[in-house]
């Protein structure tokens, strides 16, 4: 599960770990925020206690992940609903509950392996390498403490050890596997056509009369939403790099930094390992030990009677990662290694063969083929990292003096930016038009939308407070011009209204032929023949499984819900295929599966149902965990 953990910080999925474990809502001053929050408890139950504080910290991660993860596509509405709201605290629920029955269960963590992972994730690396360096910086400049952050971790291994063992022990009998498989392979034969609005749009004008009835009748589709104009400044690490007038830094100052970060700047000692591994059960038994160990003493046996380390390896390594390459583990440091391999490889002379070596994953014989000694590298090679780091570290510090100066210069001169501007030595600009639903630049922050909108900030004409954006920047805005929202003229709303009338009358003429063509179907009428009549096209595809490429999926669907006759006549049916148009069809035949047991595709389709069957196991002891806590919510504090 670690190993899975440090997997997943790598990526897209990684991006929006990392948020979720790391990034908290803000990279200062929001600790002000919610510091004076009471102990009133959101929910309540036999194993949980979530605090007001605690969902309220929990909603702002969630909020920055998804904006990580989505950017502008996120709407903006969604993280302020109450769905959302509920799903936020359904997952605290359901980490809580997890990691209190993991607990209950006896679930431990070994702190070697978690130190391990810690040191694969790769933002705490530098070149490479892990850097306590790094990692105690970044865990303080976002608020965390290390206990505090190795604490969420182990939490996040506890829960995904209860998952993975729920999931493991599904099991799925064969005659259901059988019957799947029989329904898997399953292919129909059908015929269909297509009707499509842009087929049937009426010809010639539209009269007058028609158009005002179809706009007073549809006139919130005609309604401009109220739209803001802001003025804001930005403070960020970037911005106060600039306003930093003192951008020397001293010989002495930069001595001091390269041996404070040496340990960023030594290269470690480094190994060409090789190594062949018999692999080994999650929880192995002596005997099985034993058996490995002995098996592995006899392939360094001979090896040391002149076979090739290598060409075993292909041949009798369980590492899938390596066997291939002879067993290479390429050039490694000894951190990079579980801590037994990595203190059994890095004791090694070159060009020896290791006596057997217990590691976590299985038993390994060892091999080094070459060294790199340790190196550190020259203060003038990384001088100007050095400087880089130096200012850095003097805007970091700088920062939270001026986030709080922001804080006070906002409450301070509440009508305007331009004196909190000019005090802070920050550049002032101007958005362009947004709306609720966001829009461009910092428009395109649900924080900064929310704020802007908020009755005050609108009807008092004050300053936002300062809103914390993403993970590293503070904005304070200012409603400096605003449209009210209003329905656009039919004078000037004439062309869409047209435009949308037809569509309407021709989507009004594609319900009443599909409704035709499904009556004339259902008393026996060949459907190559209402496709002559109708001037339609008639399509046959070779007969399709549920999921062919090619095909819309909502056709198949339809198609593979139907009987395959109805009173002795192929079976009619429809579906829509997006943007107005409609499939009418008919099924003519339905030929049985054939997956044969133990091909590839039956052992998909097994591996397949099993997980299903996992994951409902895992519903049900979540529900049942639920109903023993007899949780308490309180939906007031939500």
């Amino acid at each position: 599960m670690l190993n899975a953990l440090r997997e997943k910080t790598q990526g897209v999925m990684g991006t929006v770990l990392l948020v979720a474990l790391v990034v908290p809502f803000a990279l200062w001053g929001v600790s002000s925020y919610f510091g004076g929050a009471s102990q009133v408890y959101v929910a309540r139950g036999r194993g949980v206690r979530i605090t007001q504080e605690q969902f309220t910290r929990a909603l702002a991660h969630q909020r920055v992940a998804l904006e990580h993860a989505f950017g502008k596509n996120l709407n903006p509405a969604l993280l302020t609903s109450s769905k959302f709201k509920k799903a936020v605290l359904r997952g605290l629920i359901n980490k809580n509950l997890l990691i209190h029955s993991a607990l209950k269960a006896g679930y431990v963590t070994n702190p070697d392996e978690l130190a391990y992972e810690i040191r694969h994730i790769p933002v705490f690396r530098v070149k490479g390498h892990f850097s306590l360096t790094r990692y105690r910086e970044l865990l303080a400049a976002q608020g965390l403490t290390v206990p505090g952050f190795e604490r969420r971790v182990r939490d996040l291994t506890l829960m995904n050890e209860v998952k993975a063992g729920l999931l493991a022990s599904a099991f799925v009998p064969q005659q259901v596997v059988a019957h799947a498989a029989r329904l898997f392979g399953q292919k129909r034969a059908f015929s269909y056509v297509v009707l499509s609005p842009r087929h049937l749009m009426p010809a010639g004008p539209v009269s007058s009369a028609l158009i005002r009835q179809y706009y007073k009748k549809h006139q919130n589709a005609f309604r401009l939403p109220q739209q803001v104009r802001i003025a804001y400044v930005v403070l960020s690490p970037h911005t106060v790099m600039r306003t930093m007038k003192d951008r020397k830094v001293g010989m002495g100052a930069l001595q001091r930094a390269y041996q404070a970060h040496i340990a960023q700047f030594t290269r470690p000692e480094m190994r060409l390992v090789r190594h062949i591994m018999i692999a080994l059960p999650s929880h192995p038994t002596a005997q099985a030990v034993a058996s490995a160990k002995a098996r592995l003493a006899t392939l360094r046996t001979e090896i040391q009677h002149g076979a090739s380390f290598a060409a075993l390896a292909r041949r009798y390594s369980e590492d899938p990662a390596s066997a291939a390459d002879g067993g290479s583990l390429g050039f490694v440091t000894k951190a990079d290694l579980s801590k037994p391999v990595g203190r059994a490889a890095f004791a090694l002379k070159l060009h020896t063969v290791s006596a057997p070596v217990v590691g976590r994953s299985g038993v390994h014989l060892l091999e080094v083929s070459a060294i790199r000694p340790a190196s550190v590298v020259p203060f003038a090679t990384v001088r100007s990292a050095l400087v880089r780091m130096a200012l850095k570290s003097r805007a970091r510090r700088r920062i939270y003096h001026l986030s709080e100066r922001l804080r006070n210069a906002a409450f301070e001169h509440p009508h305007g930016l331009g004196p909190v501007a000019r005090r802070l030595g920050l550049k002032l600009r101007q958005s362009g038009w947004f709306t609720r639903a966001g829009g461009t630049g910092v428009a395109a922050s649900p924080q900064v939308v929310k704020a802007v909108f908020m009755p005050k900030i609108l009807a008092g004409h004050r300053n936002t407070h300062a809103i914390a954006v993403g993970a590293d920047a503070l904005v304070v805005a200012h409603v400096v011009a605003r449209k009210s929202a209003r329905f656009e003229p039919l004078a000037v709303a004439r062309p869409a209204v047209i435009r949308d009338l037809r569509l309407s009358l021709a989507r009004a003429r594609v319900k009443a032929k599909e409704a035709l063509l499904l009556q004339e179907l259902r008393k026996g009428a060949p459907l190559k023949a209402l496709a002559q009549q109708m001037h339609l096209v008639l399509k046959r595809p070779a007969a399709a499984e549920a999921v062919t490429p090619g095909l819309a999926p909502a056709l198949l669907k339809a198609v593979f819900r139907t009987p395959a006759s109805v009173a002795g006549h192929p079976a009619p049916g429809s579906a829509p295929l997006g943007h107005g148009r409609r499939a009418v069809f008919v099924v003519h035949q339905v030929l049985a599966g054939v997956v044969q047991p133990n091909s590839a595709r039956y052992i998909r389709l097994e591996r397949s149902l099993i997980s299903d069957s996992g994951v409902e196991i895992y519903l049900a002891y979540m529900k049942s965990l639920r109903e023993r806590a007899h949780i308490h919510i309180n939906a007031q504090a939500l």
